[in-house]
């Protein structure tokens, strides 16, 4: 009992250290809605200016802690000023990306500085051994201070918030940051003052935890990892629940290591060598204790879909993956003339870079093309190299089926690390896929039972159908086949984008919610994506750890996958080639052997990469390769090398070409809309109260009431986007539709539309329709080699010509009118052949010409494809146009249900409704 006590009391003085970083985060976030993934490097800055640099100047204490927290404080000032301050209205993906950036510049230059070794140091603190337990149960005294320096403050950052004017403007600006502005309160100047409290937190972390962990470059900059996970239990909200998470962590962790290897309860599970299992280490099954926790957290409170009103970002600009084959050649030739020309260690070099761009490549599907934020690449190229090397060390398979099979097993691997990615996205699924890169790496790729320790896994001397190629004797022979290699693996992931499969990425990247609201099945979607950058990965990561007849991998850490992301925004996450010149940042690439041409080491590489992210970020968060596309585009425009002629696709289509015949022409599709005791609560309130109503094939039903009505609530109920009370009745047909997720409703035949129209805006209006067309399930592998464009459907070009937007297939959604991509919006729905169409105000923002144009629209696209529609609208002359009855909800209820000469006349409808102004401004039920 002694033992154990003694244990917890040290694991909560560890946890308390997470705290002060974990608090600061949750400073950070709310000031100015950042997660900010630099914040171990300001720990690191702060714990080596005051143990390092302080005594070397011959500081005194009072000011080496002035100095030691002040520093932090202003990289922390500066970070927002020069840095997030312009990133406001940026991607996640951006703002993520930056920090990253700063993270990666700040331990290069500690790298640079001080080196990569660890230091035993001193606590400033009172540290006499207490024997609290018993003679051999010492503590330091500076564990108590540590723990209740975080409890003090803690309580300090609570009553902060709550009781003084800095804490009131910051809650108000993080609500509304131009209300909170128009009455005076600067959001710089708040986010920065919150800026800089976070980082001299990390900073007093960071000198607290270097005596009891190392006074180490990465370890300190990585003990931004727990903390990440402590700040997620607390939401970057609650600083008690984030103190509370943060001693758990340390109390797990400390109590793992302790008990693992002891003869106690896990005695059966812990082999004679003391390894759980006989693999894994009482440290690798601590350490990834909190990224487990990450997992569950972001698992049990994630959703499948984004909720109504979640913040669209819009992700860098994507290339078009078509493949020039005389620029391909050209390039190919290049390379190979220059892998022949340049010394035996440039070669190498090339090698290094060719294998990195295949493992950026994964990231290039996978966020690029997707918009799936993953930290997780370079754990899983780590772990196809580890399975490709056991194979080959303890089975003597010959290298192609070793790569084979870790290619097909580190794919299953990219799928299970999907899995929790289908509830999760954003900051959140990077946070996620960041644990799952810990987890890999404590648990396989930095475990010596598993990968040999410094002596690494032997692989004796490479070789392909009996040719040698290891990189020692042969490295132009191994740099010529990464080379095929990679070529191939750029065809296949551009003929992706080309392809049918690659809009359903792109449409999911765009906006999850009208993918679903399409039929498309996300968590397919993301399975497949997360499972073809598995397999790039683990390709890439073969190749790089191949190199060396001895495997050793600990250049595949969770600070790689950092940088990895680093290189690819780099490059251009977007584009094919973006992956090819980020290879070229990889470390022991051409990057590193030109700097060290010039006697700059590798840690100058991470310096450089680091700030040339920045720069990038602010310029142009595209990337090298959209700038590089978008030169030679304008160079060929001036000599006028091009001809302009319009894509084939984009020629008005001809109605009776599409893959199948109107609902109208099909009598199996006349089906009925039923709906019965439709109840919806959100928490004590109940927005929709016992609804019924039925919308019969060709018949239009205008669903009218007051704002905050529920209306659109209920047509998120119908549509599956909110979950409705028990025993709510929906049917279409003759199919229960209530257990069904919005996807299968939309595959069924329950398409909506969105008031916020929700358009796919980084697809063309053509590429918007054809979205839903063709069958994917066919095409997730053949459309790498063989790409696809699926055609329109006779439904879609029914839209093109009714809608007429056949002079608009080749132009993106934001290079149209208002009215005209209100079109687009419900053209889409049309295009996917609903039986059931659900229109969410299509004519707000519209003027009294195109209101009635769209009315006389939707009668006729009632009346010719026999589609049934449920609309929701506030303009009485549109309703009155193209419905046959009116339905009347007030306070959540349905208090009318007839034609509409019956519901004008109505004396409860006219107190409800039409006694108010129906042209109020759209309602936000």
């Amino acid at each position: 009992m002694n033992d154990l006590l003694t244990f917890l009391i040290l694991g909560l003085s560890v946890g308390a250290v997470y705290a002060l970083t974990a608090q600061g985060l949750v400073l950070i976030y709310r000031g100015s809605g950042v997660v900010n993934f630099a914040q171990g490097a300001y720990s690191m800055i702060g714990a080596y200016i005051f143990y390092r640099v302080a005594p070397d100047l011959g500081l005194p204490q009072p000011a080496a802690w002035l100095l030691a927290l002040g520093v932090p404080a202003l990289l922390g000032a500066a970070t927002h000023l020069l840095l997030m301050k312009h990133l406001r209205r940026a991607s996640s993906l951006v703002r993520l990306v930056a920090t990253l950036g700063v993270f990666a510049l700040l331990v290069g230059i500690g790298y640079q500085l001080w080196g990569r070794g660890q230091d035993l140091v001193v606590s400033p603190l009172p540290h006499e051994p207490h024997h609290l337990f018993g003679a051999d149960a010492g503590i330091g005294e500076d564990r108590f201070w540590v723990i209740g320096i975080a409890a003090v403050l803690t309580v300090g950052l609570v009553a902060l918030f709550r009781w003084t004017p800095f804490g009131r403007s910051t809650e108000a600006i993080a609500e509304n940051p131009v209300a909170a502005a128009a009455l005076g309160k600067s959001p710089d100047v708040v986010a920065t003052a919150n800026w800089v409290l976070g980082a001299v937190l990390a900073s007093l972390a960071g000198i607290l935890v270097a005596p009891i962990l190392f006074l180490s470059v990465e370890a300190l900059s990585l003990i931004v990892l727990r903390s990440l996970a402590a700040a997620l239990v607390g939401r970057f909200y609650s600083f008690w629940k984030t103190l509370a998470a943060a001693l758990v962590i340390g109390v797990v962790e400390t109590l793992l290591a302790r008990y693992i290897t002891d003869e106690g309860p896990l005695a059966p599970f812990v082999s004679d060598d003391r390894l759980l299992f006989g693999a894994f280490t009482a440290q690798s099954v601590s350490h990834s204790a909190a990224f487990l926790m990450i997992v569950v957290v972001l698992f049990v409170a994630g959703r499948n879909l984004p909720a109504r009103g979640e913040l669209l970002d819009r992700l860098p600009v994507l290339g078009t993956g078509r493949i020039s084959l005389p620029g391909l050649l050209v390039a190919v030739a290049l390379t190979v003339a220059l892998i022949l020309a340049v010394p035996s260690s440039w070669a190498a070099s090339i090698q290094v870079s060719l294998a990195a761009a295949m493992i950026c490549l994964s990231l290039v599907v996978v966020t690029g093309l997707t918009g799936q934020i993953s930290l997780a690449q370079m754990g899983l190229a780590g772990t196809g190299a580890w399975i490709a090397g056991k194979l080959v060390q303890t089975q003597s398979w010959p290298f192609v089926p070793a790569l084979v099979a870790a290619v097909v097993i580190t794919t299953v691997v990219g799928v299970v690390v999907a899995v929790p990615a289908l509830r999760t996205r954003g900051v959140n699924l990077a946070l996620l896929t960041f644990g799952l890169t810990v987890v890999l790496s404590q648990l396989i790729l930095q475990n010596p039972a598993l990968t040999g320790g410094l002596e690494g896994i032997d692989i004796g001397k490479l070789s392909v159908f009996g040719l040698p190629i290891d990189g020692f004797d042969h490295p132009r022979r191994l740099a010529f086949v990464t080379l095929a290699v990679l070529i191939a693996v750029c065809v296949a992931v551009a003929n992706v984008r080309r392809s049918g499969t690659g809009l359903r990425l792109i449409a999911l990247r765009s906006n999850e919610r009208a993918a679903a609201a399409l039929g498309l099945n996300s968590a397919a979607i993301k399975v497949y994506a997360f499972g073809l950058g598995a397999a790039l990965a683990a390709l890439g990561g073969v190749f790089l750890a191949f190199r060396q007849q001895n495997l050793v991998l600990t250049e595949f850490s969770p600070f790689s996958s950092v940088q990895l992301v680093v290189y690819t925004v780099i490059g251009g996450i977007g584009y094919v080639i973006g992956a090819i010149g980020a290879g070229t940042f990889a470390p022991g690439g051409i990057g590193g052997q030109i700097l060290h041409s010039f006697g700059l080491g590798t840690n100058a590489l991470e310096i450089v990469s680091g700030a040339m992210l920045l720069l990038i970020i602010l310029a142009n968060p595209s990337g090298m390769a959209f700038e590089q596309v978008r030169a030679v585009s304008m160079v060929r425009e001036r000599v006028g090398s091009r001809r302009r002629r319009a894509p084939a696709a984009v020629a008005p289509p001809v109605l009776g070409q599409g893959g199948e015949a109107p609902r109208a022409e099909r009598s199996e599709s006349a089906r009925t809309l039923e709906v019965d005791g439709l109840s919806v609560r959100f928490g004590r309130v109940r927005a929709v109260d016992e609804v019924s109503l039925r919308v019969r094939p060709g018949e239009v039903v205008a669903l009218i009431g007051p704002n905050g009505a529920g209306k659109t609530t209920v047509i998120d109920a119908l549509t599956g986007f909110v979950k409705p009370e028990r025993g709510a009745r929906i049917r279409l047909g003759e199919h229960a539709l209530e257990d069904w997720g919005a996807a299968r409703r939309a595959r069924a035949g329950l398409v909506r539309s969105f008031q916020s129209l929700e358009l796919f805006e980084d697809l063309t209006v053509l590429e918007n329709l054809l979205v839903t067309s063709g069958s994917p399930a066919r095409r997730y592998v053949t459309d790498m080699v063989r790409p696809r464009i699926p055609r329109l459907t006779a439904a879609g070009e029914a839209a093109v010509q009714e809608f007429g937007l056949a002079e608009d297939l080749a132009r993106l959604p934001d290079e149209l009118p208002h009215g005209r991509r209100r079109l687009l919006a419900i053209a889409r729905a049309v295009a996917s052949d609903p039986a059931v169409l659900l229109l969410d105000e299509p004519a707000a923002g519209l003027g009294e010409e195109e209101t009635a144009e769209l009315a006389r629209l939707i009668r006729r696209l009632a009346d010719t494809l026999c589609i049934a529609v449920l609309v929701i609208e506030h303009d009485m002359s549109f309703v009155q146009t193209c419905a046959d009855r009116i339905a009347v909800l007030n306070f959540g209820r349905l208090i009318a249900d007839g034609a509409p000469e019956e519901i004008l006349r109505d004396p409860a409808v006219v107190e409800a409704y039409l006694g108010t102004d129906a042209r109020a401004e759209p309602e936000r039920a």
